[in-house]
């Protein structure tokens, strides 16, 4: 039972609403029956303005809306009217989000885009879901798990994924939903449960083919998501066939430089220290809009490879090389150094297969210039392997070990198992065709260990 000094604040708090509703009523020659059609009575407009209920938030807020009032005038009017609609559960973040909110999540969008994923965090730490606005707090759980996934924490990043969908659905917002699912998607696909990964990006293209999204970058993600997601379960057919739907959703895009992104959020950061946060806001989302562009080109880039690794696995070596090449000027044109450098790998790999050892051993020494400039040990390695490789078909097998051992000590400190124990399978085999039994089954026991730690972070 509530206690009688909390009945009277209610009665306070629903006589200070009924007079602020029909005050503005009034001001703006609206009649009663006009402020509540079509989803409340007159009746109920009357006893609101009388002071006899008082309002749920929803309520509230469609009539907010509808007098052209922020909600806070309607609850509020003065500080202590502030404490007394506290004091009978209406919540400060109901009035509207919280400014100061919306730029730190725009600005850890931002860090996230640029690859600070600790900053990021950093940022969301003081940020309590049960402070915020709800839309806010799908923000906050899809931030959340875009961090853990970009810091390879996979298994946490399903948990506030799947709390993003849980509050997509709470909203009923059909896009909130789907974003996402998209990104939980990703998430079961870094965590080698392909079946999973297709399930959940199936859904978004459902949601896309029924035109609740109709925005081309989303779908081209979806898309890409899709054509590896069948790609890795085997079904070469769809995945060529959703990396072309890729292409078609995009084919041409403008490009920009990060350096403008980072000077928008130099500036955004600025206006924040110094209070005025609406302009912080509008060079965060500015910033967040370039990144964005750029990411979506380099997305296009990496289809391309993807599709000439598909189309390399069935044979038709003229068309993989054609997509290779496309992929990879776009991937230097923007100065995207890791994925130029699995762009060149890739070329790389398909000249040796050809037998053309001098143009792939070009390839691959470009893929690892752009690889260490980009500071990644996995696209170093990779590059390293074909490197190492092609020393082997040279019979250079003392360069071809040094490339092998410098390439696996990468991969094996980059924590990305499938790759390590492929490269390890790799160099077991070119062992054994030199006839050096033992130390390839020394080599293929570490192939093992990388695949089974690899298989570690499978979801049952």
């Amino acid at each position: 039972m509530p206690s009688l000094e909390t009945a009277n604040v209610g009665k306070a708090v629903a006589a200070r609403v009924g007079t602020n509703i029909r005050e503005v009523r009034t001001k703006l020659g609206m009649t009663q029956a006009q402020l509540a059609a079509p989803e409340f009575s007159i009746s109920y407009i009357s006893a609101i303005e009388r002071g006899k209920i008082r309002p749920s938030l929803k309520a509230l807020s469609i009539l907010a809306r509808r007098l052209d009032v922020p909600l806070t005038f309607l609850l509020e009017g003065s500080p202590s009217g502030a404490a007394e609609a506290r004091a009978v559960g209406y919540s400060p973040a109901d009035a509207g989000p919280d400014q100061r909110v919306d730029v730190e999540l725009l600005q850890a969008n931002v860090l996230v885009q640029q690859g600070d994923y600790g900053q990021a965090e950093k940022l969301l730490e003081p940020i309590q879901p049960d402070r915020v606005t709800t839309d806010q707090v799908y923000r906050l759980y899809l931030l959340k798990g875009q961090i853990h996934m970009g810091s390879g924490a996979y298994q946490e990043a399903v948990v506030d994924l799947r709390n993003a969908v849980a509050q997509g659905e709470a909203l009923n917002d059909s896009e909130f939903i789907e974003r996402a699912r998209n990104l939980l998607g990703k998430a079961y696909f870094l965590l080698y449960n392909y079946t999973l990964a297709v399930e959940n990006h199936q859904r978004c293209y459902t949601a896309i083919e029924n035109g609740q999204i109709t925005d081309p970058v989303f779908s081209l993600e979806v898309f890409s998501n899709l054509a590896n997601d069948y790609f890795r379960l085997g079904d070469l057919e769809k995945a060529i066939a959703y990396y072309h739907r890729a292409l078609e959703t995009l084919d041409a895009m403008n490009r920009d430089s990060k350096s403008f992104a980072r000077k928008y959020m130099d500036i955004s950061q600025h206006y924040k220290t110094v209070g005025k946060l609406a302009m912080a806001r509008e060079y965060a989302m500015q910033s967040l809009a370039i990144y964005e562009m750029r990411d979506e080109q380099r997305l296009v880039g990496m289809t391309h490879q993807r599709l000439g690794k598909a189309l390399e696995k069935q044979q038709d070596l003229d068309g993989a090389e054609k997509e290779y090449r496309q992929a990879i000027a776009i991937e230097r044109e923007l100065n995207d150094e890791v994925s130029a450098s699995i762009c060149h790998t890739g070329l790389a790999e398909l000249l040796l297969k050809r037998g053309d050892s001098k143009d792939a051993e070009q390839e691959a020494q470009e893929a690892l210039k752009y690889a260490q400039a980009g500071g990644d040990s996995q696209s170093q390695g990779q590059a390293l392997i074909v490197l190492a490789q092609i020393r082997h078909q040279l019979e250079d097998y003392d360069a071809a070990d040094q490339y092998f051992t410098q390439a696996l000590e990468l991969l094996d400190t980059s924590n990305a198992h499938e790759i390590a124990a492929d490269a390890y399978f790799r160099y077991a085999n070119l062992l054994e065709e030199r006839g050096d039994v033992k130390r390839s089954l020394t080599v293929i026991k570490k192939a093992y260990e990388h695949q089974r730690l690899g298989k570690r972070g499978d979801i049952e």
